[in-house]
């Protein structure tokens, strides 16, 4: 299933974001590597990073909850809120 994910950040957590990128940028590495995550951007505010954006494929919602309990990101706080949408990839962009 594919799941369309947005993350925005605590307010004022640009110190903490840059605290666990380097463990989020490996953990992502690791995911695209398995076919989890497929695509993901910054969200910006006024220049500075302020949340992130991802398609991802998890084959069940166990997987999904994997994510959740090993993503640097929400294991460090720096995502204050989470949205997790079910969402379609068209074969045009597969």
């Amino acid at each position: 299933m594919h799941y369309l994910i947005i993350a925005r950040d605590y307010p004022n957590g640009l110190e903490n974001r840059q605290k666990h990128r380097p463990a989020h940028l490996e953990y992502g590495e690791k995911l695209k590597e398995e076919g989890k995550l497929l695509y993901a951007v910054a969200i910006l505010k006024e220049g500075t990073m302020a949340g992130s954006v991802m398609v991802m494929n998890f084959e069940s919602e166990k997987d999904l909850e994997n994510w959740k309990a090993n993503e640097p990101y929400i294991k460090g706080k720096v995502w204050e809120d989470v949205e997790v949408t079910e969402c379609a990839i068209p074969p045009l962009f597969r």
